[in-house]
């Protein structure tokens, strides 16, 4: 093997690496007895893909493989002459960029994959089916189950990480990326150590570094969140989704960019913030928004489309509101299900056509909120179990 790809497709290799056995162990001390040239190469590619080994709990078999195959088809574009120790350092940071857990040191790298690939093995990351509650992922792997319903996360002490004012979890390595996974029925507030406050939606996912130590504060969404952006003229603030990036100075401004949904939408509510595509190289076709102002992107079509709103009806839910004015009921109800972490079908699909209007106070109990819906809508809501409504 001559080459870091012709390692890792290796299945045995894989397999080592991440279900390790007996039987493995013994077929590698065997191989690198008969391959001496190759030890330290696959040593120390071994010892370094067991301490970012993150993954196994958050990637299927075929992922990992995917994952593995794609970052050597990389590396092995890499100029010839690069040496052994410099393309191992790369490779590895390019698979910490690719399980979202990377240090400062890659930066350069983060902008050369370019931003839909840092993206696209983000949005391939699957929430563990064991994950029920809220919780906080480490970069070293540990994960911190949160209180159901509202959580606090605050990091501005130096990093380290107070949750809900009480507990103290120090944060080892300031650089690399922390994940907060919100499923269904839950949400959270993050103070950044900027002071930039993050309000997390329920089934959304928020990617971050305990601390800022590049020339710009990045953070990757997934679902919906509300931002309320420390000022720092010399340091923008990116929040990378699945297709846009905006850059802010100092804004309050909410996305919504569920994967599920075929519309991200930006609201700005002070401030301004800039929109553009990922892929573009420069920010020539970047939308500014201004405040009390929409911009919606079809990732379909790719165009997008600014329009003037009343932002309360966008960001009230951080205050656990629902208001709504003139919208389909469908988009209502689909709020409604990722909220209580519920499942809602419309016995009619032309029901979720009905053009509705009012504000729900989601912190009442759901019977009631449905039943205020109901009227509004002249429609009923038949409950089938716990997790399963229908509406006639």
């Amino acid at each position: 093997m001559n080459n870091y790809k012709d390692i890792i497709e290796n299945p045995f290799f894989i397999k080592w690496i991440f279900n390790p056995t007996i039987e493995l162990d013994l077929y590698w001390d065997s191989y690198i007895e008969e391959h001496p040239q190759e030890a330290n190469m696959i040593l120390e590619l071994k010892l370094k893909l067991r301490n970012i080994n993150l993954i196994n709990n958050m990637l299927s078999e075929a992922e990992k493989l995917k994952l593995a195959y794609d970052i050597s088809k990389r590396l092995d574009g890499v100029d010839k002459r690069i040496t052994q120790k410099k393309r191992l350092n790369n490779f590895f940071k390019y698979a910490a960029v690719a399980i979202l857990f990377f240090s400062v040191g890659a930066s350069v790298v983060y902008f050369s994959i370019g931003k839909e690939d840092l993206v696209k093995y983000v949005s391939e990351i699957k929430i563990p089916p064991t994950v029920n509650g809220p919780m906080l992922i480490l970069p070293e792997g540990k994960s911190i189950p949160l209180k159901n319903g509202e959580s606090t996360l605050d990091y501005r002490n130096s990093g380290k990480i107070v949750l809900n004012e009480d507990s103290i979890v120090i944060a080892v390595e300031l650089s690399i990326m922390n994940q907060l996974v919100m499923p269904h029925g839950s949400s959270s507030k993050v103070v950044l150590c900027d002071n930039t406050v993050v309000w997390l939606n329920a089934g959304s996912r928020l990617i971050y570094p305990s601390v800022f130590m590049n020339k710009t504060r990045e953070v990757v969404l997934f679902g919906e969140a509300y931002f309320d952006v420390a000022k720092d003229n010399n340091k923008p603030f990116l929040v990378q989704t699945s297709a846009l990036e905006i850059k802010v100075l100092g804004t309050q401004f909410n996305i919504s960019a569920y994967p599920e949904d075929n519309v991200i939408q930006t609201v700005l509510k002070k401030g301004s913030v800039s929109i553009r595509q990922i892929g573009e190289t420069k920010f020539e076709n970047e939308i500014i928004l201004k405040p009390n102002q929409l911009a919606s992107f079809d990732k379909s079509t790719k165009l997008s489309k600014v329009t003037n709103v009343n932002t309360d009806f966008y960001v009230s839910w951080i205050d656990g509101l629902l208001s709504f004015e003139n919208l389909d009921m469908n988009r209502v109800i689909k709020r409604l299900e990722r909220y209580y972490d519920i499942n809602i079908q419309f016995e009619d699909p032309m029901l979720g056509s009905i053009k509705i209007s009012g504000k729900l106070d989601l912190k009442q109990n759901k019977e009631e909120v449905f039943e205020y819906l109901a009227k509004v809508s002249t429609t009923a809501f038949e409950k089938n179990d716990e997790k399963n409504y229908k509406i006639k």
